[in-house]
């Protein structure tokens, strides 16, 4: 479909929409939402967040969720539709959803939430939000505390700036610790088949933390008894081995002030952007022991714990 029977499918869309008044309200005004993927816990975790203080805020909003495919053309084709419907600021969760939402609009204000280092990813224009940039040196260590691997796998996306960072960091690290690394670009894979190694390291990218596509991660780990790291939280209770993030409520507190803000007439650079995440470390104790691993005590009382 060309870019001008696609604009013209859309304004139908909205025309449809708005006179059935199924997205807003007159007393309502329209947020627009856009994930990079539909059920990734995390930011789901957030949104939900978002969502309830928004109400407690008593702010007159009317939110309309965009999930499309883990790619830069649906996000921006999401985009484009919140766009048109007439949102009054658009919430990107992560910095690659962020900066598309920047790239194909100019006008409309952005709020970023769970978006790693933001800035260095490019996000820019009428923005604010909530980092959730965190130091992978203690997931990298904790990682090796439990498993000792000698090879790890880290699983990124070449299409996402913030996942090709953090698996540079990641490597880094990892060879420094004299590991041997094998570096995974799902982008240019749909296999999710994990190769022989001690442990695997997973990325923000939306392809990755997917639910269908994280769940066969894992069952891939399980087979192999590979101990597995994730920079997001949510991610434990699915069988991943440790997580540590910044605590998806306190993004979407902060997100929901923000947007409520913006909302009553403040301007995104009049807004500072929350550059201090809540670590929240979590570890599956009852993954670690089915794969033959023991968890050292002075992780245990630091982190959550999925038994």
């Amino acid at each position: 479909m060309g870019e001008k029977a696609m604009k013209r499918l859309l304004l139908g869309v909205a025309a449809l929409l708005l006179s059935t008044n199924i997205y807003r309200t007159a007393e309502a005004e329209m947020v627009g939402a856009l994930m990079p993927a539909k059920d990734i816990p995390y930011y789901v975790a957030i949104h939900e967040s978002m969502t309830g203080e928004l109400q407690n805020l008593n702010a007159r909003a009317e939110i309309v969720l965009q999930r499309p495919s883990p790619t830069v053309r649906a996000w921006s084709n999401a985009t484009r539709k919140l766009v048109i419907l007439g949102s009054e600021v658009i919430v990107a969760y992560g910095s690659a959803t962020a900066i598309c939402v920047g790239d194909e609009n100019a006008d409309i204000p952005v709020v970023y939430s769970g978006a790693y280092k933001p800035a260095g990813c490019g996000v820019s224009g009428k923005v604010t939000g909530m980092e959730s940039t965190l130091p992978l040196d203690g997931l990298v260590d904790n990682l090796k505390k439990i498993s000792g691997f000698s090879t790890l796998a880290i699983l990124y996306a070449g299409n996402e700036q913030g996942s090709v960072m953090q698996m540079e960091e990641a490597a880094a690290l990892a060879a420094k610790a004299g590991a041997e690394v094998v570096k995974i670009d799902v982008a240019d894979s749909n296999s999710f088949d994990l190769p022989d190694v001690d442990a695997a390291f997973l990325t923000v990218a939306a392809a990755i933390n997917q639910k269908e596509n994280l769940e066969a991660i894992i069952k891939s780990a399980r087979a192999k008894k590979i101990a597995t790291a994730s920079v997001l939280s949510g991610t434990c209770e699915l069988g991943v081995l440790i997580s540590l993030a910044a605590n998806p409520e306190h993004q979407g507190r902060g997100t929901a002030k923000m947007v409520a803000e913006i909302l009553n007439g403040k301007s995104p650079k009049d807004i500072p952007p929350d550059k201090n995440p809540e670590a929240e470390m979590t570890i599956n104790l009852k993954e670690a022991k089915e794969l033959g691993f023991s968890v050292p005590f002075e992780l245990l009382g630091t982190a959550k714990l999925v038994k």
